[in-house]
């Protein structure tokens, strides 16, 4: 489980809620259930920006939003690999 601020922020919200009264299953389970909420709603905001960009550069359909991704993602991995080349050649 990661350490970030989400997961403090979780730790806490299952102490106020739960507190030291349950038992320790019971408040494992809610900040579970937290976590899982949290991974969802991440998704969910990654499909809306992957929505709007497409939208953002033409695609009408879904069919073309996804190949549009898809041009876009192998554009920026070969852009990737020419910079690092040139950064390579510029320290020889």
């Amino acid at each position: 489980m990661s350490s970030g601020p989400t997961a403090k922020l979780i730790d806490e919200l299952v102490q106020a809620v739960a507190g030291a009264a349950r038992d320790a299953r019971a408040r494992h389970v809610l900040a579970q259930a937290l976590h899982g909420l949290v991974r969802l709603a991440r998704s969910e905001q990654l499909l809306d920006m992957q929505r709007d960009a497409a939208r953002a550069m033409g695609a009408g359909s879904r069919r073309e939003a996804r190949a549009l991704m898809r041009r876009l993602g192998t554009r920026s991995q070969g852009q990737l690999r020419l910079e690092l080349q040139d950064s390579e050649a510029d320290r020889a």
